[in-house]
């Protein structure tokens, strides 16, 4: 009996250890599946974009041999009035990210740190918010924004845009704003801090990474957003990249070299930011993970 144990806990061991690296394997083939899935769109926009129609309707996976050509972006920048469309897409992102982190990050800190029935009250109404379609207030939407003369404006767009955001980001800074030591806080106010200075001073540096956290998911919303700014911005001046691109699309429906140029010119700026603060992303959604 004795001589048949250890050989026991060795085929225990075997056991585990084999299924382990089955289950490493699984997941292994699972992330490559869904990576494969994500990249073969990205591949066929970005190919397709630097070779004439004739070649991808002959074949839409080939890379572009001696047919190579930048004129599908020359057309592109022309035809979408792409100068123009990038400055206002970036106004509006830029405003509207600054005005809705400065405002519900405050919002979210202060309902976090003065619990009673009336913040309670207004945290709810706020995060019932984030159950109502965008759809479904499109009407009231269009009416409001005429009446207080948001309409036609860069700075209107922004203003829409941080009413529209302060749910999702309210209710993310203040589960970071939970993860703070009122202890530090308390400590600033007996040196003589205001509620103001000591949010800005001491509680802001400290979640900064949700902060950013909810800055990257607003920037892909406001960059991408096509519903609400058709809405409210009407003029040809105004159009950010989105409204350009379908105008695009309704004028040249069969003309998919310069809409894949276009389309990889709309998505350049955002890769280029995601692969400059990607260290940053990462560092605001694992410390949101761990705080909540």
């Amino acid at each position: 009996m004795q001589a048949t144990k250890p050989m026991t806990a060795k085929r225990v061991s075997f056991g585990f250890g084999a299924r382990k690296r089955l289950g490493i394997a699984v997941r292994t083939i699972i992330l490559l599946f869904c990576l494969v899935l994500v990249l073969i769109p990205f591949y066929l926009i970005v190919v397709n974009a630097f070779k004439p129609y004739s070649e991808i309707a002959r074949d839409l996976f080939a890379l572009p041999g001696k047919s190579f050509t930048i004129d599908n972006f020359t057309n592109a920048w022309r035809r979408l009035k792409f100068g123009t469309a990038l400055r206002n897409t970036t106004i509006i992102t830029v405003l509207s990210n600054f005005g809705g982190i400065f405002l519900c990050s405050m919002t979210g800190y202060w309902i976090t740190r003065h619990q009673n029935r009336f913040t309670r009250a207004c945290f709810f109404v706020i995060i019932a918010f984030m159950s109502i379609p965008f759809q479904a207030l499109m009407i009231p939407f269009a009416r409001l924004t005429n009446s207080l003369h948001l309409s036609n404006s860069l700075v209107g767009m922004s203003i829409c845009f941080w009413a529209m955001t302060v749910s999702l980001s309210t209710f993310i800074i203040s589960g970071a704003v939970k993860a703070v030591p009122i202890e530090v806080e308390n400590a600033a106010l007996i040196d003589g801090c205001g509620s103001i200075r000591t949010f800005w001073i001491i509680v802001f540096p400290q979640i900064k990474g949700s902060v950013f956290t909810v800055a990257t998911i607003n920037s892909l919303w406001f960059w991408n957003d096509y519903l609400m700014t058709q809405l409210v911005l009407s003029k040809q001046s105004l159009r950010t990249i989105q409204i350009s691109m379908q105008s695009l699309f309704n004028e040249a429906f069969f003309a998919w070299d310069t809409a894949l140029a276009a389309l990889t010119l709309s998505i350049l700026p955002l890769f280029i930011f995601f692969v400059i603060a990607q260290k940053q992303v990462l560092a605001g959604a694992s410390a949101g993970a761990v705080k909540g």
